[in-house]
């Protein structure tokens, strides 16, 4: 009895901490955003998808792209076309990290908007990460089986 009781309030306290980085998601600090950011993206916690998603057009340059970071470390395909656009952001750390998201997210479909993102892209290092992604999507092309596609569209 004493071991469920234990784990019951270790329950418990995950899913209020949980509770409280959802909340620090709406903070008017940058900071408290992008470490609730961190957090819920570490833990995969689907449940802030739609929130994270929103966060890809946040005014902050760390919070775009730690949303992308966690969108991707999540595998959120409903994503895609919010982080594709994110491959034309001003800020190359935002487009790198959407890079990333979509090499995580695994998804052939972003390799037409990669190719062209690629072939504007003047930052080095950003480059090497989009290079980076399309190899490895290549891989995945004409199979059916490798996620549904919820996110047709125009994204360019």
């Amino acid at each position: 009895m004493r071991r469920f009781s234990l784990v019951l309030l270790v329950g418990l306290a995950l899913a209020c901490r949980d509770r409280t980085f959802q909340a620090d998601l709406k903070s008017t600090d940058q900071q408290v955003r992008v470490n609730a950011i961190e957090f819920l993206g570490s833990q995969r916690d689907r449940s802030v998808i739609p929130e994270l998603i929103e966060m890809t057009t946040d005014p902050a340059v760390a919070v775009r792209a730690k949303a992308s970071w966690a969108l991707g470390m999540m595998q959120a395909k409903e994503a895609m076309g919010p982080i594709v656009k994110l491959l034309k952001d001003p800020e190359a750390r935002v487009r790198q990290s959407a890079c990333q998201a979509l090499l995580q997210i695994e998804e052939p479909e972003a390799l037409p908007a990669l190719r062209a993102a690629l072939q504007a892209e003047a930052d080095e290092w950003v480059r090497q990460e989009m290079e980076a992604a399309i190899l490895h999507l290549v891989q995945f092309e004409g199979e059916t089986d490798v996620g549904e596609s919820s996110f047709k569209g125009n994204w360019l």
